[in-house]
């Protein structure tokens, strides 16, 4: 064989081995696309969604009201109204009650999840918005960023973190987490963290994750730990979720973990902080893969970056779409997903094939503003809202004066499947 027609046989073979490589942008052999729209109306921004897959429930933060929609039915079942501004929506583990963040009255309101009642107010101080229930010790964690974001009157849309820019890291600059005991429907007291706090995330053994936007970066806390320097004389209970049901409230305690605390309530040995690296920017939003023990964190500077949630380390980087304001995973099929609001919108799935082996399979369009989402782990659905905007023609002035708005009645839930 001569010299050129061994270097094309060669040249042929490689063209032939590249091409049974999948590549990381291919689609999957059942792409994901809108299967259907539910407009359920409403007016206001909307923040987080939840799903409660057992019950078949989508809760959906928005303006002034939660809004419950069934997803079998897609349809809208109840809603609970008179909030300034419903943030986010947590639910307790005995499909009984749930928690809504109201950020305009410094509130986190229980209701019915059967009723749809509400049955408690409790004060958190202000500006409440990421809540994560902790299960082992039936304690309810309302993040509280500082200063608080603007007033909902000044955007549409869903609720932004305080800028899309990167916020700058300003030396002082803390954030409160209200602690509450749900047993007693009372606020026991308080952690002060460093830096501006956004999305947080807990894990089934009790360790709470929290992003910090303003220095890329995660916190993580031990949920238990809290509950006994909270609660030390119950601390052998309320290690457990088992514990009686019985329990007094604690007085309040502040637990200063800024570095200025005092010995007592000093953060170390109990809160760690993970670097996301200069790769991530603005971290957005959080998921957890409890099997793995892997954390997800959206950047908004379109990467999504896997750390190993018990040491911190990173895993990989992954390209994302822009504007991400949440990120959910299937544990069941291994699938996560972003919720890319920016531009025309869209979702960016990601396939992990075993622990740390991630890829991009599929890149889906949606609509604009639909940047927050949940995942229904039962039938692997994934669900976004958003709205229509239009402008009013009638209104004098000439084209640059045209201001958008929502259109009555457009409101709409996006179920997205394969």
């Amino acid at each position: 064989m001569s010299k050129t027609a061994w270097l094309l046989s060669l040249l042929g073979c490689a063209g032939l081995a590249a091409q049974t490589v999948p590549m990381a942008t291919d689609l999957p052999s059942q792409p994901f696309f809108i299967k259907t729209t539910w407009y359920i109306g409403g007016a206001g921004n909307w923040d987080y969604l939840t799903m409660d897959p057992q019950a078949g429930r989508l809760y959906i933060a928005h303006g002034t009201a939660m809004q419950v929609v069934d997803v079998n039915s897609g349809t809208l079942v109840g809603e609970i109204d008179n909030f300034y501004e419903a943030r986010q929506i947590a639910l307790d583990d005995t499909g009984q009650f749930g928690f809504v963040s109201d950020g305009g009255q410094g509130k986190v309101v229980v209701f019915d999840r059967q009723t749809l009642k509400k049955v408690a107010e409790i004060d958190t101080g202000p500006n409440p918005r990421s809540l994560v229930y902790d299960p082992n010790t039936r304690l309810l964690f309302a993040v509280r960023a500082n200063p608080p974001v603007e007033p909902p009157a000044a955007q549409v849309g869903p609720r932004r973190a305080p800028s899309r820019e990167e916020p700058p890291s300003v030396p002082g600059t803390q954030s409160f987490i209200t602690v509450i005991d749900t047993e007693s429907d009372a606020a026991i007291g308080e952690i002060i963290l460093p830096g501006l706090l956004g999305f947080a995330v807990g894990d089934q053994t009790g360790q709470i994750y929290v992003a910090v936007t303003d220095r890329n970066q995660v916190f993580r806390f031990d949920a238990p730990a809290v509950d006994a320097l909270l609660r030390p004389q119950s601390a052998e209970n309320t290690a457990s979720a088992t514990a009686s049901p019985a329990k007094a409230a604690a007085p309040w305690v502040s637990l200063d973990w800024t570095g200025r605390q005092r010995p007592q309530t000093a953060a170390e040995g109990h809160l760690t902080a993970f670097s996301l690296g200069p790769e991530c920017s603005n971290p957005t939003s959080l998921a957890v893969d409890n099997a793995h023990i892997r954390l997800f964190a959206a950047c908004n500077n379109r990467r999504l970056i896997v750390l190993n949630a018990g040491t911190g380390d990173k895993v990989t980087s992954l390209p994302i779409g822009p504007g991400v304001e949440a990120v959910g995973y299937d544990s069941e099929r291994g699938l996560i997903f972003t919720a890319n609001g920016a531009a025309e919108g869209s979702i960016t799935i990601i396939r992990q094939d075993v622990t740390d082996s991630y890829a991009v399979i599929q890149t889906l369009p949606t609509r604009q503003r639909a940047s927050t989402l949940a995942v229904n782990p039962e039938t692997g659905a994934v669900y976004l809202v958003t709205d229509y905007l239009g402008v009013d023609l009638d209104r004098p002035g000439g084209i640059g004066t045209l201001v958008q708005t929502p259109v009555k009645g457009s409101f709409q839930v996006l179920q997205v499947g394969n």
